[in-house]
């Protein structure tokens, strides 16, 4: 008997679309199909629903360990879960920094005693960690190296020289956040006086652009891979695009650089403060246009959640950073209804394309012996985020105003339905460690 049957769902993958039932037996998709031999322990009627691979985020800071009041594996983990995430693989920037065996493990034992989400980790990477970086990855115990080129809301920039021996000693994907150091000193001197000045002043364009030209040099030289997080400018994509499938550059976009912009958002405040900013209207609009052309792999959120009271402080001493693993998705489901792009594309993007850059055994597919990681919703269903709405840790969300999805129908990790009509069920069953391939 399987435990779970999807009948009539339509399969969307980036290759097209398919009318089948699933069945799921023991966490896994045993079948993909007409009429699954056998009964089922529970049946669901996916007619006129969408059936797609759970989304996976590569880019969330879930402050813990370090600031787990801000955010926990268990807040964190339920708000990507009520957003259809089944995935999540966290960055290095908490205290301690994931640097070595030590605190690797540390971060990973405190997922799995609390994520109710799958979860791999970043290493970050420091002239100390370079010689360790090989063995982790070896290891299968981290999914990338994080390198922070310009100083962050929580990591210091890496200099020159040690970026480069990043690149030449260690193994494995190298995620980048883009910013130039130097670019970033000149404009904070300009504007150090000021109470008051805007974000994308501080940290302008010309520093990600910088940063950027300096990765693709590094990769012409040194062959290896690097995915790009948070590209955020027109320039960025403006440099990339030439080299675009022929290097080995893969791109990620946040929400808020899609949807925000200093034209349509100024009057949130440092609500919106975030490494990079959110730039103008121009940049935003490149960056959607660069989604609809499919210049863009994957889309990440940023979750790196502060309270109300820290970004309610002065420009200078409110941090950076702003939740976004919750509604990510939705937002993708407002974008997908006003025809920014199409539902192959934001599968590809959501689930296919992240699994197999981060090489994520049984991840972002809905095929025989693949992860029972699932998502069920309708198209075409949307509403406005609201206050009452919001429900990240932190309380607040810079998204309030904008179109989003509807809770999602059903959302399944591991073969276990724990999330319906965006209520997480009781006795939710935890996640599990992110299985890799190919090491």
């Amino acid at each position: 008997m399987y435990d779970v049957i999807i009948r009539d769902g339509t399969i969307v993958r980036s290759s097209g679309r398919l009318v089948a039932d699933i069945a799921i037996q023991d966490g896994k998709i045993a079948y993909v199909g007409g009429n699954p031999a056998g009964p089922a322990k529970e049946e669901i009627s996916a007619i006129g629903r969408f059936v797609m691979p759970g989304v996976i985020d590569a880019h969330v800071h879930f402050r813990d360990p370090g600031h787990p009041a801000k955010e926990s594996w268990a807040t964190g983990s339920a708000e990507a879960l009520r957003g259809g995430v089944t995935t999540v693989l966290d960055m290095p920037d908490t205290t301690p920094a994931t640097l070595d065996e030590a605190t690797v493990q540390s971060k990973l034992a405190a997922a799995g005693a609390n994520s109710v989400v799958n979860f791999g980790v970043w290493a970050g990477a420091s002239e100390e960690s370079i010689p360790r970086i090989a063995a982790l990855w070896d290891s299968g115990q981290v999914c990338g190296t994080k390198v922070v080129m310009g100083d962050s809301a929580d990591t210091q920039g890496i200099a020159p020289e040690v970026l480069e021996r990043v690149f030449l000693e260690t193994k494995g994907l190298i995620g980048v956040h883009a910013e130039d150091q130097s670019t970033l000193d000149s404009a904070r001197a300009k504007f150090e006086g000021h109470a008051g000045p805007v974000h994308n002043d501080v940290r302008p364009p010309e520093a990600s652009v910088q940063a950027v030209e300096r990765i693709i040099e590094l990769v012409q030289r040194t062959g290896r891979s690097v995915h790009i997080c948070h590209l955020s400018t027109a320039g960025e994509l403006a440099v990339l695009d030439p080299y675009r499938g022929d290097l080995p550059i893969s791109c990620e976009v946040a929400p808020h650089h899609l949807f925000l912009s200093t034209d349509n958002a100024s009057g949130q405040g440092n609500l919106t403060k975030v490494d990079p900013p959110v730039r103008t209207e121009l940049d935003r609009r490149a960056m959607m246009a660069a989604l609809k052309r499919g210049r863009l792999d994957t889309f990440g959120s940023n979750h790196a959640p502060h309270t109300l009271e820290e970004k309610q402080q002065e420009y200078w001493s409110a941090p950076s950073g702003v939740p976004g693993v919750g509604t990510m998705f939705p937002l993708i489901l407002g974008a997908l209804k006003n025809g920014r792009l199409s539902l192959e594309m934001m599968v590809s993007m959501c689930s296919e394309t992240p699994a197999a850059l981060f090489n994520l055994e049984g991840k972002g597919v809905i095929e025989e012996g693949a992860d029972a990681d699932i998502v069920l919703f309708r198209e075409g269903l949307t509403t406005k985020l609201t206050q009452d709405m919001v429900t990240s840790h932190c309380g607040w969300s810079p998204f309030v105003g904008r179109e989003v999805g509807l809770p999602l129908d059903y959302v399944m990790v591991n073969g276990h339905i724990s999330c319906r009509s965006g209520q997480i069920v009781d006795d939710v069953p935890l996640g599990r460690s992110v299985r890799y391939s190919g090491r």
